[in-house]
């Protein structure tokens, strides 16, 4: 019974209250979660033992249809609504955080097609995206290792009909079930001009595309975030799009003029809040319910005579601990969603809202450096072990931690933000 009533209190903050979801939404969530608790988890040691990409879950997910979860119907996507979004990716990062960080990064990718111009490329990638399932994959970072910036990225030249692409760039999650690679560089237009910015999709095995397979990350092991290079990339000019840096400022200065995330295209941002979340619900559960199994505390018979009676789950210093977790974890979930319902409301400004994305990413990033270290305190050494999925659990927090925003800066964009200095939050999808 001990144990049954941990369970329970660990699983009975599990729904958010209110919600808007439609029927067919809510069914497709918890056709995920249940894909996500009985097969996703039973697979996450493998992929992250072996560092081996998720192909299993992916090809799950594809069969749901989730790659085009996020384009309108218009082009055949399914339309979702942004909660359920978010809960998708929370439930597939309860099982596995790494296919939920190669999703979001799909995501991110088909999100930003549906809102720039159609180009005749983008649309046949859109409708291989919606129709077969293809993913997209694009580096957006230092390389793996490098240390300097200004070495990471591409240059774009103009040769005839086609652009030539070369150079490098880092942390393509998913590259290596990708159909597709985003490629996005600036092409010079003389010392008087600004350049134009071009952004291609090229398919894997294109001649010059190179996937490195170079990833090695302390966690998350399984999301295949390699380096690409780019050796004289040749891509028809046709099958690029090709904006002036004119418009992409009237654009900018339209919404708002501040840059970072905007409201209407933040889900791949908050997608990233929502992994991070769907992972520490998964620790919490696994601290309940361990300590609920866990007998005794100090010394066993063979060490000193002495027998500690008892669960860990009596001590009060357990019990105070998974305090701090449950409102650590229930806070984040109310913050998150009230951020996501609130992605249709209309706001005074681009500031107040870039102030409430800031304090949404901040806690959520307090929760998971918080049930990082609170999971390892409670359950101890012999729940940090191979055969246990904690390690694990632990190493994926913490390489969420790593992977963007700084707790101390976003702290410092809130003080700006309430002395009213203009502010900004990049990160994902995020400039």
């Amino acid at each position: 019974m001990r144990i049954l009533r941990f369970r329970l209190s660990s699983n009975n903050i599990r729904e958010p209250q209110g919600h808007a979801m439609e029927q067919w939404e809510a069914e497709l969530v918890e056709k995920v979660r249940t894909l996500a608790r009985e097969t996703f988890t039973a697979r996450a040691e493998h992929y992250d033992r072996e560092g081996s990409f998720p192909h299993e879950n992916i090809a799950d997910l594809q069969q749901l249809g989730i790659p085009g979860m996020a384009l309108p119907t218009s082009v055949g996507g399914l339309g979702i609504g942004a909660e359920a979004h978010i809960r998708i990716i929370e439930e597939i990062a309860y099982g596995d955080p790494s296919t939920a960080v190669a999703l979001n990064m799909h995501l991110l990718g088909a999100e930003l097609l549906s809102n720039i111009p159609m180009f005749a490329r983008g649309q046949e990638v859109v409708q291989d995206v919606t129709k077969n399932g293809a993913l997209l994959c694009g580096p957006a970072s230092v390389p793996t290792g490098d240390l300097d910036n200004r070495t990471a990225g591409y240059t774009i030249q103009e040769d005839g009909e086609d652009l030539v692409i070369n150079g490098k760039s880092g942390f393509a999650s998913g590259s290596d079930a990708a159909k597709y690679v985003i490629v996005g560089g600036r092409v010079p237009r003389g010392e008087d001009a600004e350049p134009d910015l071009a952004l291609c999709l090229p398919e894997k095995g294109t001649p010059g595309l190179n996937i490195m397979g170079n990833w090695d990350g302390m966690g998350l092991r399984g999301t295949a975030s390699h380096d690409i290079v780019c050796e004289d990339l040749r891509i028809p000019r046709s099958q690029a799009a090709v904006i002036p840096m004119a418009v992409l400022r009237a654009v900018f200065q339209a919404e708002g003029g501040q840059g970072g995330i905007m409201q209407d295209r933040a889900r791949g941002a908050l997608g990233i809040l929502a992994i991070w979340l769907g992972n520490a619900q998964a620790a919490f559960d696994f601290t309940v319910d361990y300590v609920g199994e866990r007998h005794g505390y100090l010394a066993g018979p063979g060490l000193s005579g002495a027998v500690t009676p008892g669960f860990r789950s009596e001590e009060g210093w357990a019990q105070v601990d998974i305090g701090y977790m449950d409102h650590w974890l229930g806070t984040g979930r109310v913050i998150l969603y009230d951020m996501v319902r609130s992605l249709d409301e209309t706001f005074p400004s681009q500031h107040e809202f870039t102030r409430k994305v800031t304090r949404t990413v901040y806690h959520l990033r307090r929760m998971g450096e918080e049930i990082a270290v609170e999971s390892m305190k409670v359950c101890g050494a012999h729940a940090y072990v191979k055969k246990r999925p904690m390690e694990r659990m632990v190493r994926d927090l913490i390489g969420g931690n790593v992977m963007a925003w700084k707790t101390d800066q976003l702290a410092m964009t809130l003080g700006q933000g309430a002395l009213g200095m203009p502010i900004t939050i990049t990160g994902p999808a995020g400039s």
